[in-house]
């Protein structure tokens, strides 16, 4: 970065889009309309079309694109935004999904948790998904395997995770001192279990993560479609790649988290997700990763 140029700390959104401008739109709306702090946003585009500029327009004040039509993958394209974010001085990322809305302000009250608790790694807020409030996942026995609990101090309102739950990326917050530790987002997985992966690496980190009480309005699978073909692959796949990671010389163990996941796609009735995920799990076994061409 040429030092001549002004470093820009208040933080950034980041968002990946990817299909209809409609929702991104929606998205940067209600953080011009709701959002106190002062902000500007990253989004990076995915694609498939080009033109998302001229569909922004007008919906934010400060928004700055960046083109990689290629959709390498979400994991890739929070990377993408994140390190452009940083280069220019911002003092923290906050990703969020561009099918997300706001009805309150979200990133004030979570930039004043994040001052006063600088030790901790990751803060993810709710999710209200149609009438469904949805928090932490909560995730198998060995995603928690080798990894101590952290206890903190902390707000009324704020929960500390433990070892075996994640943090859903469609709401993640952080400070640069935590990125610069925690390390990028991990880009083998392309779509899925990304979140859990960096969400086990900030375990494993001994960094704490907090769910705050804070709500934002997304209802998820609007791009990828719920109980599609893609989704079950991309989840069978990646759910196997992060335990092979984990722990690779559990063989047997993943061939029980295999038989799990064919079970569960059995009892939905569906020959298409079936097949989806046995190629899924056929995939994770070669070790495959990044965007499969089939889907």
């Amino acid at each position: 970065m040429n030092a001549s140029l002004r470093l820009d700390e208040r933080p950034a959104v980041v968002l990946v889009h990817y299909g209809s401008p409609q929702y991104t739109r929606l998205c940067l709306e209600s953080l011009r309309d709701t959002e106190r702090a002062p902000h500007r946003v990253v989004v990076v585009d995915h694609g498939p079309a080009p033109g998302l500029g001229n569909a922004l327009q007008g919906c934010h004040p400060e928004v700055e694109i960046i083109e990689a039509f290629s959709n390498p993958g979400f994991g890739c394209g929070c990377n993408r935004g994140a390190q452009a974010a940083f280069e220019s001085g911002a003092s923290a990322v906050w990703f969020l999904n561009n099918d997300a809305t706001l009805e309150n302000p979200v990133l004030e009250p979570l930039l004043t948790l994040m001052q006063a608790h600088p030790t901790v790694g990751l803060w993810g807020t709710l999710q209200l998904n149609g009438r469904r409030l949805q928090g932490a996942d909560r995730m198998d026995g060995w995603y928690s395997r080798g990894v101590r609990p952290v206890s903190i101090p902390l707000p009324r309102g704020c929960r500390a995770l433990s070892p075996r739950e994640s943090l859903s990326g469609a709401s993640l917050l952080l400070s640069r001192e935590t990125w610069q530790r925690l390390g990028p987002w991990p880009e083998g997985y392309f779509l899925y279990w990304e979140d859990a992966a960096w969400c086990r690496r900030a375990h494993g980190l001994g960094l704490p993560l907090v769910l705050a009480d804070l709500t934002i309005l997304h209802r998820s699978a609007r791009t990828t479609g719920k109980r599609s073909p893609l989704q079950a692959f991309y989840s069978a796949r990646n759910r196997l790649l992060l335990h092979r990671e984990l722990h690779p010389a559990r063989a047997v163990e993943r061939l029980w988290i295999a038989l799990y996941v064919f079970q569960m796609r059995l009892f939905q009735g569906r020959l298409d997700l079936l097949k989806a995920a046995w190629r899924g799990v056929w995939a994770a076994r070669s070790g495959q990763k990044g965007r499969d061409p089939r889907y």
